[in-house]
């Protein structure tokens, strides 16, 4: 059975003053409301079945924010008489189907759809499979100093003819459509890593000696991992006994966390966790709603220990400075 694969790009309002909602018990912030949708069915190798394209009315942000006009082109008036946003998203997932999987250039638009499909009582959860087509193709077309990523970029790399305007949802999508038929699309979407494989190649890079790497999903709270003892329990590799984390926890990049842990029976010996394990996790937020909470242990070396040792003593100094700084405030 063929693949309902649809190519979308969406451009969305931003307000003047931000706007939160609550989800499921948590506070979120509004990333946009959709204005316009374009969209294009393609078969595996890139050849266009059926266009979609549409504006819409915001019922949120109504007044277009002088920089989406902009960028976009689109005026009040546009915004005006596009179809009432929640008829028009019905319609659009009417169209896309219950088995669509979409794909997007870069990974900002599934968010922002399923933020607003949220907002208009539709149902969120799909699509539930979805690629970054940056991805697909800089495994083909490594990125070389220098060369930016935008659609409009690669478009004028890859030599194609520039015969539409950029930033029109359904142009931009059309452009995409161009690109990947220069792709080995099919080989690129088999080989496309699941959210599982993903999260593993991020926190657990080569060289190294990782164990009991798991995923946990669905969560609203982005803290969870910090409160919820299936996530932040974690067993001693060598003896099984659950682990002690240190009170120190050092953030490496915009979303990962790690701490060296003990095992009481372990600690001192000359077993392989006898000066302690590295507790490591990884947080996601792919569809802009959920948390998902990778975590592994890892083997320490003398390098690691010594790195850990320099940092976590910097992190209690700035501790102690900020402490300080407050209390003379």
């Amino acid at each position: 059975m063929p693949r309902n694969l649809v190519l979308f790009d969406l451009e969305w309002n931003i307000g003047y003053q931000p706007y939160t909602f609550n989800y499921h018990g948590v506070q979120q912030t509004f990333r946009g409301e959709i204005v316009e949708i374009g969209a294009v069915k393609i078969d595996e190798d890139a050849n266009v079945l059926d266009t979609f394209s549409i504006h819409l009315r915001p019922r949120i942000f109504r007044k277009l924010q002088h920089h989406i006009a902009k960028v976009t082109g689109l005026t009040q008036a546009d915004l005006d008489k596009g179809e009432p946003i929640v008829q028009g998203l019905r319609r659009f997932m009417q169209w896309c189907g219950p088995d669509a999987e979409f794909a997007e250039w870069g990974m900002d638009d599934v968010p922002v759809l399923k933020q607003n499909l949220y907002l208009c009582n539709i149902d969120e959860s799909k699509p539930t499979v979805w690629y970054d087509l940056q991805q697909i193709f800089l495994r083909e077309h490594p990125r070389k100093e220098g060369e930016g990523m935008t659609l409009e970029s690669v478009v004028t790399r890859m030599g194609i003819p520039m015969e539409r305007q950029f930033h029109d949802a359904l142009s931009d999508t059309l452009y995409t459509a161009d690109v990947c038929r220069l792709l080995d699309l099919r080989a690129g979407l088999a080989a496309y890593p699941t959210e599982d494989e993903a999260l593993r190649q991020s926190l657990c890079p080569a060289p190294g000696d990782y164990r009991a790497f798991e995923v946990f999903h669905g969560y609203v709270e982005q803290y969870t991992w910090r409160t919820d003892p299936k996530i932040y329990v974690m067993n001693c590799p060598e003896c099984g006994a659950p682990l002690k984390p240190d009170d120190v926890w050092l953030k490496k990049g915009s979303n990962s966390w790690y701490t060296l842990s003990q095992c009481p029976h372990c600690a001192g010996s000359g077993s392989a966790a006898g000066k302690g394990v590295f507790q490591r996790y990884k947080l996601a937020r792919r569809d802009g709603l959920h948390w998902s909470f990778a975590r592994c242990l890892q083997m320490p070396d003398e390098a690691s220990l010594a790195r850990w040792n320099k940092q976590r003593t910097a992190q209690l100094e700035r501790m102690k400075n900020r402490a300080e700084k407050q209390a003379e405030g």
